[in-house]
């Protein structure tokens, strides 16, 4: 078997596309369709066929897909553990982080974590689902940690759900709601409400939550951005809607009011992304577990929050 085919193959499978395929391999388009020309001929099957877009599969090329990604991982695997015997951690991890990550965990973990492993490099990127998904396709990221998305179907990912919290509604003082009283969702019908843009991979899962209640709000802004939604909700009369992990450090500091959203409550998912045929490394894998750490001491610290509150309210 030679292992750079396989590679490139799993490449145009996953691109959909020879041009695409030689950008993620950094090598030339020729290159690639030579590669995958000798493996189709020493396999005697046609493993792609052209189409408009770029390349479908065949059957026999799904096929030998699924057979060859536990091969890939397997060879990866061996390279690391190798490396893991030279001791300390070293090395670089590439990172993707949406805005709810880096807001909430990231300064924690992040900080701990260069600490005890100096010899560790980062290249974090805060983006949203859409663009730090096709970053770890590309080959551009090791990993990211994303919301509702993707689908499960998207070719050349493994997924993995770290935390799983509560939505929660974030208004200004001059709305005047009591903190942590449960507002039920059909009560956004007469709040102005600020939400990511259509693009963004949670839009679509909000608005499908609020439609379910039969609801529409009084007026929806879009606003792509975490700081900016943030300083105009605590300013103005509107109103958001974000996961814990997000806004649990502005319990008792009077700029924002949080609400947990109930009958019903809107379920937000952190979800592990990784490439299928590459193994995370060992510096990778434990900065996940100490953000999956994190996430878990947040979801604790929550219970708390509302178990208190609760008792307070009977008395």
């Amino acid at each position: 078997m030679n292992i750079r085919q396989v590679q490139y193959f799993a490449a145009v499978y996953e691109e959909g596309g020879f041009r695409k395929a030689a950008l993620r391999e950094n090598c030339t388009q020729s290159g690639i369709s030579q590669h995958i020309r000798k493996l189709e001929e020493r396999l005697g099957v046609s493993l792609f066929e052209r189409i408009p877009q770029g390349v479908s599969p065949t059957v026999a090329g799904s096929e030998y897909y699924t057979l060859c990604i536990p091969i890939l991982r397997s060879i990866h695997e061996a390279e690391q553990k190798i490396a893991e015997l030279r001791g300390s951690l070293s090395g670089t991890i590439r990172a993707g982080l949406i805005p709810s990550l880096t807001k909430g965990v990231l300064a924690q973990v992040l900080d701990g974590f260069v600490r005890e492993h100096p010899g560790v490099e980062f290249h974090l990127v805060e983006a949203y689902s859409q663009s730090l998904t096709e970053q770890v396709i590309a080959n551009k990221l090791d990993f990211a940690i994303v919301p509702v998305m993707p689908e499960t179907s998207v070719p050349g990912l493994r997924r993995r759900v770290l935390s799983i919290e509560k939505e929660l509604l974030l208004s200004g003082p001059l709305l005047g709601l009591n903190e942590l009283e449960p507002i039920p969702l059909a009560d956004l019908a007469d709040m102005k409400l600020v939400l990511p843009s259509p693009a963004n991979s949670r839009r679509p899962y909000l608005d499908s939550q609020i439609a379910k209640a039969g609801i529409v709000p009084a007026r929806i802004m879009n606003i792509d951005g975490m700081t900016g939604t943030l300083e105009f909700v605590a300013e103005s009369d509107w109103v958001t809607i974000l996961p814990v992990t997000n806004c649990i450090n502005e319990l008792g500091r009077g700029r924002m009011t949080l609400n947990p959203i109930v009958k019903p409550e809107i379920i937000f998912e952190f979800i592990l992304i990784e490439p299928s045929h590459r193994p995370l490394s060992a510096a990778a894998r434990l900065f996940i577990e100490k953000i999956e750490t994190r996430l878990s001491e947040i979801s604790v610290d929550w219970q708390r929050v509302v178990k208190n509150s609760r008792k307070r309210n009977k008395r």
